[in-house]
């Protein structure tokens, strides 16, 4: 099969791919056949100051001259969208978890920055729960790379990796021991229809309490990039960092849901609280003694 090649010179619409995530069939996933190669462009790129002010005051975010460290995967998540939802790709959307993610900030970016974003779907490595699939961003200045992510993406099902799984693994982050609490807040009943709003992320799972029943949760879940921001806003408040204003790096995995109107719950490890080069914490829900979210950001 060819490549395909997605072209946008404006923020590509969702309401099309959205019906697509709910209503296209798929093929399904064969590890024979691999993974399509798709790949997606928007030219002239720029944030919108008020869709930035919306993220930074729903997430309790400071408003500055230059984009929060996460908002760039924001800015891609319409094309993101139609690349998971096109017709050639296997996988349903609504089957497929975000797993973890990798971003990398080779210098901050300026609101008033003309951008060219690229993404490209990756490989995949089966496990013996299901298959991992990959895909990447980035984002160019003038032909420099500025900013770069690794999503990676799990389905569940039998594909073969518990008899003959891939011998590369995906990235882990060792646990953290003798955590101390960094920080606290409430998760609002409407989040998940206010992030979506931002994001263009309508999954259903985030903004119908009934319909995320129907996924196997007990109610409507925030938006994983939506709490991980606030951590890492929260985590540089806390210890006095600005590690995100520079040249640094995310590593984040989602181990579990976090439920609206639930408090989030910040630890990391006691004897890591001073130290202004890394942070390594841990998001927590309500009474849950599983962490929802763990992460890291460290200065390069």
């Amino acid at each position: 099969m060819s490549a395909i090649n997605l072209e946008f010179h404006q923020a590509p619409g969702i309401a099309c791919a959205m019906a697509k995530a709910l209503f296209l069939r798929r093929k399904g996933f064969k590890a024979e056949v691999g993974m399509p190669e798709i790949n997606a462009s928007w030219y002239g790129a720029q944030a919108d100051q008020g869709a930035l002010k919306d993220y930074c005051e729903t997430l309790d975010i400071e408003f500055t001259n230059t984009l929060p460290v996460l908002y760039p995967h924001v800015m891609a998540g319409g094309m993101h969208m139609h690349m998971l939802t096109h017709k050639v790709f296997p996988i349903g959307l609504l089957g497929a978890v975000h797993l973890k993610n990798t971003i990398t900030q080779h210098k901050a970016i300026a609101i008033s920055d003309k951008m060219d974003i690229h993404a490209q779907m990756g490989g995949f490595r089966l496990t013996a729960k299901g298959v991992e699939f990959d895909f990447t961003t980035q984002v160019k200045i003038a032909d420099d790379v500025v900013w770069e992510e690794l999503s990676i993406y799990f389905m569940a099902g039998k594909f073969g990796g518990k008899e003959n799984p891939s011998t590369e693994t995906s990235f882990d982050l060792a646990s953290l021991d003798n955590m101390s609490d960094v920080a606290s807040w409430s998760v609002p009943k409407n989040r998940g229809k206010k992030y979506a709003s931002i994001s263009g992320d309508y999954n259903p799972i985030h903004t119908s309490k009934y319909l995320a029943k129907l996924f196997g949760f007990k109610r409507d879940i925030a938006h994983g990039f939506g709490i991980l921001a606030q951590a890492v806003n929260q985590s540089e408040l806390a210890n006095k960092t600005n590690i995100s204003a520079g040249k640094c790096q995310v590593d984040v995995i989602f181990k579990g849901p976090l439920y609206l109107e639930n408090d989030a719950s910040l630890k990391q490890a006691a004897d890591a609280v001073s130290d202004t080069q890394e942070q390594r914490f841990d998001l927590f829900s309500g009474s849950n003694p599983k962490p929802s979210i763990c992460a890291s950001i460290k200065s390069l």
